[in-house]
């Protein structure tokens, strides 16, 4: 009887185990691991990072990338953001995307001497993958685009080089960019492809949470231009982000844009601080909501190039400056192993260019408003390294999410922010 009694209570505990697991996600494709952090690995990232057949793709027929049969997965980032200039004072912000099959259409957003070029070809339909047999003897993917263009980015590994092209097939003039980016220093890593992953942040529409994996590498780039028939050369910085995106819990969980079902993605800042002796890569998200979900993402890396140093950044804060939805400033404190960042930010553009549009509502306050946007930054202050302090200015390039709730609004600011605050132009692109 005794016997029998224990074998009960071991299946009930069981059974409960098994009952959680499923509710928590891990049944039906599941949830994978989540850490707090995964800022420590400092490999190179492999041809399998960049593009994990058989962990998150399938290969089909000519080489189309399509997600497995798991309905957790949620986006993919094949995203560059750089900044540069010309020799003869021309300017260059550039955020690009290849858009993964069936998420529907982007067109890059090219930006020079603070005008945005019209005419820029939107890709789309399918991405397709090549492993070095095409023209360039690299791993590749590409994306078509109306009017014969195909938009593309290959991984030498070899010399840590990533490739970007845009251009017309069979030539015929048009639009055309050729951008070469170098890695400098340590990636910053979100996670492994094959998991543990970290907390991106809440959805606004469901009781749910975004987790992500992959990689960020930063360095220099070289860049060809050609529009309007003439042709232009730019260097300067740029941030490759390499990374997928997973439904947590999975009550609601659909493949495809990151604002189905689900909504937006609250409340979180993922940036790059560019600088010709250091690059700082951090992400940073807060939990808006009343649930009790795992803790959200916290992690960053500085790299130094000239001394070929890369520390690790837990001990950070990040301040918003102005406004709770649209920030026109940013302050970044953070202690490592060799030293302090002390560094103040103010936006200079934003993207859209018209401002972050609020979006009301969120699952946990109805007359909430939430926002997303990107922000091109200067930024100022010192960096102390080794006891040696450094005099900084430098640019940097972020995305955010911000949301306020029906019982914030302004009520942060004293009442000259506030008239300032409500003052603000968002600025042009220039």
């Amino acid at each position: 009887m005794r016997r029998a009694w224990v074998l009960a209570a071991v299946l009930a505990a069981v059974l409960v185990a098994l009952a959680a697991w499923w509710i928590m996600g891990g049944g039906g494709g599941g949830s994978w691991p989540v850490v707090e952090s995964n800022i420590h690995i400092d490999r190179v990232p492999r041809v399998e990072d960049f593009v994990p057949v058989g962990v998150t793709y399938e290969l089909g027929e000519r080489g189309l990338l399509s997600y497995t049969d798991d309905s957790m997965w949620k986006q993919s980032c094949f995203i560059i953001v750089a900044f540069g200039w010309s020799r003869d004072g021309h300017t260059l912000f550039y955020q690009g995307r290849l858009p993964f099959t069936g998420e529907g259409s982007f067109r890059p957003r090219i930006c020079v001497d603070g005008e945005y070029l019209r005419g820029v070809p939107a890709f789309g339909g399918g991405m397709y993958y090549t492993n070095g047999t095409g023209e360039l003897p690299y791993p590749t993917v590409y994306v078509r685009g109306r009017g014969g263009y195909i938009e593309s980015i290959s991984y030498d590994f070899r010399r840590q080089r990533w490739i970007h092209l845009i251009k017309r097939l069979g030539g015929g003039g048009g639009l055309e960019l050729s951008f070469v980016g170098y890695a400098l220093g340590k990636p910053f890593w979100i996670g492994p492809m094959e998991g543990p992953y970290i907390v991106h942040g809440a959805y606004s529409r469901v009781k749910d949470i975004d987790i992500w994996g992959g990689f960020w590498v930063s360095g220099v780039f070289e860049a060809n231009l050609t529009v309007g028939g003439r042709q232009l050369e730019f260097r300067g910085h740029f941030l490759f982000d390499r990374a997928v995106h997973r439904v947590y819990y999975g009550e609601t969980s659909k493949a495809g844009p990151i604002r189905g079902a689900t909504g937006g993605v609250l409340a979180f800042s993922c940036m790059v601080i560019f600088h010709r002796d250091f690059y700082i890569m951090l992400s940073h998200s807060v939990n808006p909501t009343p649930a009790d979900f795992p803790r959200f993402q916290h992690q960053g890396r500085v790299n130094f190039v000239r001394t070929g140093e890369s520390y690790v950044l837990e001990e950070f804060t990040l301040r918003d400056l102005g406004s709770l939805i649209q920030p026109s400033g940013f302050k970044l404190e953070a202690r490592f192993k060799a030293g302090y960042i002390n560094l103040t930010g103010k936006v200079i553009a934003y993207w859209p260019p018209g401002g972050w549009k609020p979006n009301k509502g969120t699952w946990w306050d109805p007359n909430a408003k939430h926002t997303w946007g990107r922000a091109l930054v200067n930024w100022t202050g010192t960096i102390t390294l080794h006891g040696k302090t450094i005099k900084v200015t430098a640019v940097g390039i972020g995305e955010f999410t911000r949301v306020a709730s029906s019982s914030q609004a302004w009520s942060h600011l004293t009442p000259p922010e506030l008239q300032a605050a409500r003052r603000q132009e968002p600025y042009s692109c220039s």
